[in-house]
């Protein structure tokens, strides 16, 4: 039998070499800028401390019914309380000590900042070679997504000319807990967005700002510089948003004809049982259900550039502690769910084509996802300053990830005419 006294020296020297890891080695040492080997080890932590308490838990009963001392029960039941309790320890570590890799430049900025938006804690990424350039805030998709590690590894070459800023949204990763997702309106992420944007604004000390946004993130930023015209230089919007029901049913459609295509007859069964949208409840899954499939729909044209770095990698990211990761998930199922049937009723047609800013619309040519239908339609009724609408050839919903240089190349000759 192990004794206490072993065992507490074995969970001190484990538990400085956890301290030693998160405070000093990973970011200032080894400069680590994804955390696979964390996720491996806290997710084997967990296996042996459930392994663990179980087995305690059954040889005890065992043990019992036979009238028999339990010494094995006790040694499980100190491993899983030593692997519990640093389990716990890399929670909190992974929590306080998350981070955006550094940057170099001449006045460099590379911050993972927690900033307070209209009484909720949210947080920003804010990273540039030099304070001083102009302010480009990144909208990410969802609602609910987040890809504060995907950004910045797709918009590193923008750190030279822009400070990059990816808001991490209400429901989203790191702010998941900013706000009930059944709370969460509209008016909330308007609101939010017009604080994070003067709190950029007084922050770098710019009258105006860059706005950038990717599927959900590019109905809301059009909603955001319609709002408020004089914050903003130029917005450029990829994987475009137009009107959310309509978008809904044409994908619905397209992937139930497709899976009748093909003759994936379980699909096609599944999809025509579920119905077309609007849905009231479970409207995550439900819409999961064709938007999933029309991923592979748009690989089968044979027109699609892979993306290196997908948003699986950028859940591995630094930017997360092991909490945030959880809610990486929950954000794309609990935020989602709560919210987008509220969008139900938006139509960017109807309340955003009159615009007083230029706006770009960067499209995949084989984006099933925002259908171009819609887009063209919306970019036709579109009055602004100066429009433009660019497809991208070898791309579907992210053309921003697909085909990045291109599409960087683009960014700076649309914001360079602003």
């Amino acid at each position: 039998m192990i004794r206490l006294k072993p065992m507490l020296v074995v969970w001190s020297a484990s538990a400085l070499v956890v301290v030693l890891y998160y405070g000093v080695l990973r970011q200032h040492v080894f400069h680590m800028e994804d955390t696979h080997a964390e996720v491996h080890v806290a997710v084997a932590f967990l296996v042996v401390t459930m392994v663990g308490l179980v087995a305690a838990f059954i040889i005890r009963v065992v043990t019992a019914i036979m009238g028999r001392p339990a010494p094995a029960a006790a040694l499980s039941f100190r491993v899983a309380l030593l692997t519990g309790t640093l389990l716990m320890l890399m929670v909190v570590l992974s929590q306080v000590t998350a981070y955006t890799p550094q940057v170099a430049g001449v006045r460099p900025v590379s911050e993972l900042r927690s900033v307070e938006v209209n009484g909720r804690t949210e947080w920003l990424s804010i990273r540039g070679q030099d304070r001083t350039k102009p302010v480009l805030l990144f909208l990410s998709g969802g609602p609910g997504g987040s890809h504060l590690a995907t950004a910045r590894h797709y918009f590193a070459s923008l750190e030279s000319d822009y400070v990059v800023v990816v808001w991490e949204q209400p429901g989203a990763a790191k702010s998941f807990g900013a706000i009930a997702p059944e709370d969460l309106t509209l008016d909330t992420y308007l609101a939010d967005g017009e604080a994070i944007t003067a709190h950029l604004r007084g922050e770098f000390d710019q009258d105006r700002i860059y706005l950038m946004g990717e599927s959900w993130g590019s109905a809301l930023g059009l909603m955001m510089a319609r709002q408020h015209p004089e914050y903003y230089r130029a917005f450029v919007g990829t994987g475009q948003m137009v009107d959310f029901l309509e978008t809904e049913r044409i994908d619905y459609q397209m992937a139930l004809d497709d899976a009748r295509r093909i003759g994936d007859e379980q699909l096609a069964d599944r999809l025509a049982a579920q119905g077309p949208p609007p849905y009231t409840s479970g409207v995550a899954l439900k819409t999961y259900a064709y938007l999933s499939p029309l991923y592979g729909t748009m690989a089968r044209t044979g027109q699609l550039n892979d993306a290196p770095f997908s948003t699986m990698d950028g859940f591995f990211g630094v930017e997360y502690g092991l909490l945030d990761k959880i809610n990486f998930f929950w954000g794309l199922l609990r935020t989602f769910d709560a919210f987008y049937g509220k969008l139900y009723s938006v139509n960017l047609r109807d309340v955003a084509a009159e615009q007083q800013v230029p706006i770009h619309i960067f499209h995949g040519r084989y984006d099933f996802n925002a259908p171009s239908s819609l887009v063209e339609d919306y970019y036709e009724k579109l009055r602004a300053p100066r429009k433009t609408l660019v497809y991208f050839e070898h791309s579907g919903h992210n053309p921003w990830q697909t085909e990045n240089d291109l599409f960087i190349s683009r960014v700076r000759a649309a914001f360079g005419e602003a």
